[in-house]
């Protein structure tokens, strides 16, 4: 579904205001932000074949229930994605995290960073310091383009109504999981954090991987160049600019 002529008359007016706070290139640039270790792991390819993006948490009914992508379109193709990993110090132990996600469409460092929107949010109350973003449940992130999400919700129903015992993650991306973390285990748990799967039935590619933290609202940002071209995709699920990042709460 299409914005409203009058919802793009107001987000243009507050566009200023979808700005992220971070140049979040940074975190696949840089391999310290804010005193913080950072570091970077190609997560392979996205399929983009419409352009139309859906990002949400793949497990439970998100996906099925969400019907508008982001009303901004990228360019069309096989994209790399990348994960910037965040080493987060808690009581003198490390624990490295997904921080950021990039997709790049082009070698271009953007130079502004809006909020991704489906043209359906409440864009008249957006204050400063705000975003809208997108829930996650289960503690896992996922990108995938509207022509295979489909195939994608197709495959989650027809798995789950296998019996009333049949666990998605447990069941079936457990195992894909831990088998990404033998087959690459920089910065991996052994559970595994990321995989780059291939929806069945179709040749489309699209990651997932944990979240930050796990639960949460995450923001969805495009980055563009100085033609007003989108050149990149962000999500961004941990800020570590923060001056205080004992507290978990006080992240993303």
């Amino acid at each position: 579904m299409q914005p409203t002529a009058e919802w793009l008359k107001t987000w243009e007016a507050k566009r200023e205001l979808t700005l992220a706070p971070n140049d979040l290139e940074k975190y696949f640039t840089d391999k310290e932000i804010g005193g913080v270790e950072i570091d970077q792991v190609n997560m392979g390819d996205v399929s983009l074949p419409s352009g139309k993006i859906f990002v949400n948490d793949p497990l439970g009914e998100y996906l099925a229930v969400d019907k508008d992508p982001y009303f901004l379109e990228t360019p069309k193709g096989n994209f790399p994605v990348t994960a910037s990993i965040v080493k987060y110090e808690d009581d003198g132990e490390v624990e490295n995290l997904i921080g950021c996600v990039r997709i790049a469409f082009s070698d271009e460092k953007p130079v502004r960073y809006e909020e991704a929107m489906k043209g359906i949010e409440l864009i008249e109350e957006l204050q400063e310091g705000e975003y809208f973003g997108f829930s996650i449940e289960s503690g896992l992130a996922t990108i995938v383009d509207a022509e295979a999400k489909d195939d994608f919700v197709k495959f989650i129903d027809e798995f789950e109504n296998k019996g009333n015992d049949t666990n998605l993650y447990d069941d079936y991306f457990n195992a894909l999981f831990i088998e990404n973390a033998k087959n690459n285990p920089k910065y991996q748990s052994e559970e595994g954090d990321w995989i780059n799967w291939t929806v069945p039935g179709t040749e489309f590619k699209a990651p997932i991987f944990q979240a930050g933290f796990g639960e949460g609202i995450y923001p969805a940002y495009f980055g563009y160049n100085d033609k007003n071209e989108i050149v990149a995709f962000y999500i961004q699920f941990i800020d570590a600019e923060l001056e205080d990042v004992e507290d978990d709460e006080e992240w993303l």
